[in-house]
């Protein structure tokens, strides 16, 4: 027997449903007591029942055979029926004598109604609520067969079919109900049409909209009425697809088309299609809103959205907005082209971390003008710096503040940036120029001057690198003299540049400021490569001058390609003209001061050199005037006066020589020669002094010539003042080696030897006119000063070098001539 679960009947989903199907069944014509009593007959059974059960009671609304008086009776309690034990359990009840078992025996069905035998079916709706039971019963016990069952449950399959008919047939109608009415009160027009193109459906709506009654449009083809002309032979296309099965791509989507309505005036709408495959057949529908004021108010909209952004682009200041949720929405061109980029609906903060934004160096993001706008503050000419990779920095001023409805609601904000990238620069140069001043004027040499010169210039320029090149005129070439780099940067220091070459050449060369964007470009004569390497890309150089043309270039570098600005060139030439002026001034002091130690010297010559052989000639010319018998006597003194009559003389050959040497008016007779020959004479003549002497003299030649483009009896006369000085000077027992080596560039000459050297502090004045060292002259050994400094003038009047160097802790001294080789 089944257990009794009370909660299962007051179940809410259950009674709702139950309401429903007894309010359905109270107002259908289907036939229940029919099926009531074909079971009862199915079975021969004297009664028959169709019962729905509540939480409280059982309601009967179907039966068969009841006595008279129980005919009339509609509801009982449910705790008197066997009924609520078959909706409780959800299952079938059979009872064969209902006084044997003890739960069923005190039922008022059993002692009221005289029920002895039960055999009930469960009902259920269409949604598998358990309602209540169809049911057979006798007065006397009963062994019910499985034949039995299973036709009362046949009975209640049928009785279901019908309940879920009837729920069926009114849904439909309660649905068309409902939805006549959603269709007559909505605001777009409905339209549904057969797919022959006859109009079935017109709600108030469309009548509004088209101009045509329902009475008027119903039955009329629909490309007739509503469709423009030139869009009806596509329309029937596609219902002729529709008939045949086809399903359109269109279908369920928003289509913005063209209507006509009944005065014959075109109007853009918004279309929804759908096609339905009904009982009937296959037909279509379509939600049609007039969006005339949406589309002429679009195109305001978009005139006003037109004009705003030709206004914005055609500003020179950088507009930048974001929404109501911080994402970047507009860029003007002006902005754009700041940015490199267009606004990317990003959120300000990602994109203040992609383009590097800040002020004097990174900072938060929300110190920036835009996101303090946003967060409410009005902002006035903020400090802005951008920099973006591969590209220069530039300064802005910006102005900033939020945009905020009527209301007060936040709407976004807008940020101006103003350039003052040119302004800023010529203020800090401006700055510069004062400190360039202050550098030059405490400074004792450009050499000394030349870091701190060009550190002030670069950062002001934020630039990474610069070099102050000086005209070597004696070898046509640029040398470096200072350079300044930012650190980070590890540049070496550059060798001698050659006209022309490069863009500090190409300023010397020409003696205008050379730019050059981009000095990794190949094939440009103002690249340079090796400043390309270590990431530097723009470069600037700008010639010095002095009153006697271009002296020397300042040359800058920037990490990031940038086009020519010469208001830039203009102020850089102006502090490279501060520079001339240093160098001219330099000049003049120290060719001051080199007259003045010219004039002592030559004093100094004067007084020993020229005057002891004028005191012998004066003595023995005098002597001879008054003794002039004794021949022998005669001949000694007109020897001794010839001998100091030619010292006067080379000396005097020496000072015209050298004058006209370093004043061009003596030209040298360059061709070429054999230099190894010049050395290798010269060699032999000092080998036998040296042998005189004692002096170990050792020669190391090439086995072939030398070549080079020379003066041949000048070229003698530097080497034989170098290696007579070089005996002269080295005391008995010591050395002296000459050596000379060639290569593809040219051919070094060295002398070297073991004598008294020069001094530290005065090898700096070696090649001075008239200048002898300390030490010589206290040794007593005579000289006129101008062997070496007419021996530097011939050289570097053949393109060459001579320099000297000493031994350190040892005697002696080198000197080495570079010539270059033909």
């Amino acid at each position: 027997m089944p257990q009794l679960d009370l909660g299962v009947l007051a179940q809410p989903g259950r009674l709702a449903a139950l309401r429903r199907a007894q309010a359905l069944l109270a107002s259908s014509s289907a036939p229940v007591d029919g099926l009531v009593r074909l079971a009862a007959r199915s079975v021969v059974a004297p009664v028959g029942l169709l019962t729905l059960v509540d939480d409280e009671r059982m309601h009967i609304v179907g039966r068969h055979g009841l006595p008279p008086d129980l005919d009339r009776v509609h509801a009982e309690p449910a705790t008197s029926s066997f009924c609520q034990y078959v909706v409780a359990e959800n299952t079938p009840v059979v009872v064969s004598d209902a006084r044997d078992h003890p739960a069923l025996r005190d039922l008022g069905a059993v002692h009221d109604r005289g029920v002895t035998a039960y055999l009930g079916q469960p009902i259920h709706d269409l949604h598998g609520h358990t309602l209540g039971a169809i049911c057979v019963t006798d007065s006397v016990p009963r062994h019910w067969t499985d034949d039995d069952v299973a036709a009362v449950g046949e009975c209640a399959a049928m009785l279901e079919v019908m309940l879920g008919a009837e729920t069926s047939r009114q849904d439909i109608a309660i649905a068309a109900t409902e939805t006549d009415a959603v269709l007559e009160t909505a605001l777009e027009a409905f339209v549904g049409i057969e797919l022959t193109g006859e109009i079935t459906r017109w709600n108030r709506a469309a009548e509004r909209t088209f101009g045509w009654s329902a009475q008027e449009a119903l039955g009329k083809q629909v490309d007739e009425l509503i469709i423009p002309e030139r869009f009806r032979a596509a329309h029937r296309a596609g219902l002729t697809r529709l008939a045949r099965g086809g399903v359109p791509k269109l279908i369920g989507q928003r289509l913005q088309l063209y209507a006509v309505n009944r005065a014959g005036d075109e109007f853009p709408v918004e279309l929804t299609l759908n096609v339905v495959d009904g009982p009937t057949g296959r037909h279509a529908h379509a939600f049609v809103y007039d969006i005339s004021e949406r589309v002429a108010a679009e195109r305001q909209l978009a005139r006003e959205r037109h004009f705003l952004s030709a206004l914005l682009d055609n500003l020179d200041a950088g507009v930048v907005a974001c929404d109501e949720r911080g994402r970047l929405i507009l860029f003007n061109r002006a902005m754009r082209e700041i940015a490199g980029s267009d606004a990317d609906q990003s959120t300000v903060d990602s994109w203040v971390q992609h383009y590097r934004a800040y002020q004097s160096e990174e900072v938060a993001s929300d110190d920036l003008p835009l996101v303090r706008a946003f967060h409410g503050e009005h902002v006035r000419e903020a400090e802005v710096v951008v920099h973006l990779p591969g590209r220069p920095r530039r300064s802005f001023t910006a102005n900033a503040q939020p945009i905020r409805d009527s209301d007060g609601n936040r709407l976004g904000a807008v940020a101006a940036l103003h350039e003052v990238t040119d302004r800023r620069r010529a203020q800090r140069l401006i700055e510069c120029e004062l400190a360039v001043s202050r550098i030059l004027e405490h400074a004792p040499t450009i050499e000394d001057a030349g870091p701190e010169l060009l550190g002030a210039v670069a950062r002001t320029l934020r630039w990474p690198h610069a070099e102050l090149w000086l005209v070597d005129k004696v070898g046509n070439v640029l040398r470096n003299a200072a350079m300044w780099t930012e650190p980070g940067y590890v540049i070496p220091e550059p060798g001698p540049l050659a006209p022309g070459v490069g863009v500090s050449g190409v300023a010397w060369e020409t003696g205008q400021p050379a730019w050059i964007p981009d000095i990794s470009v190949v094939g440009s004569r103002l690249n340079v490569p090796s400043l390309a390497r270590h990431g530097l890309r723009v470069g600037l150089a700008v010639p010095i001058r002095d009153g006697g043309g271009v002296t020397g270039t300042l040359s800058f570098f920037g990490d990031a390609a940038e086009e020519p600005e010469q208001s830039l060139i203009a102020l850089l030439s102006g502090i490279a003209a501060h520079v001339g002026q240093f160098l001219e001034r330099r000049r003049a002091e120290d060719l001051a001061r080199q007259l003045a130690r010219t004039k002592d010297e030559f004093i100094s010559l004067v007084g020993h050199e020229l005057r002891t052989p004028l005191t012998s000639i004066s003595s023995y010319t005098e002597l001879l005037l008054h003794d002039n018998d004794d021949e022998t006597t005669r001949a000694q003194f007109l020897s001794v006066i010839a001998r100091n009559a030619e010292n006067l003389r080379a000396i005097i050959d020496d000072l015209l020589d050298l004058a006209g040497l370093e004043s061009g008016y003596v030209s040298l007779v360059e061709r070429p020669l054999d230099f190894a020959a010049v050395v290798r004479a010269s060699a032999e003549t000092g080998t036998r002094a040296a042998r005189e002497k004692d002096i170990d003299m050792q020669v190391a030649l090439p086995d072939g010539p030398a070549m080079v483009a020379g003066d041949q009896p000048r070229l003698r006369k530097v080497v034989d003042h170098l290696v007579t000085n070089a005996v002269k000077f080295t005391p008995a027992g010591g050395r002296v080696e000459i050596e000379l080596v060639r290569d593809a560039a040219g051919v070094d000459l060295r002398v070297a030897d073991t004598g008294v050297g020069i001094p530290e502090q005065e090898r700096s004045r070696l090649f001075e006119r008239f200048f002898r060292g300390s030490n010589i002259r206290s040794l007593g050994l005579p000289g006129t000063g101008l062997g070496l400094a007419i021996s530097r003038t011939v050289i570097e009047r053949h393109g060459g070098t001579i320099t000297v160097t000493d031994h350190g802790d040892k005697p002696g001294t080198t000197f080495l001539v570079r010539l270059p080789s033909l």
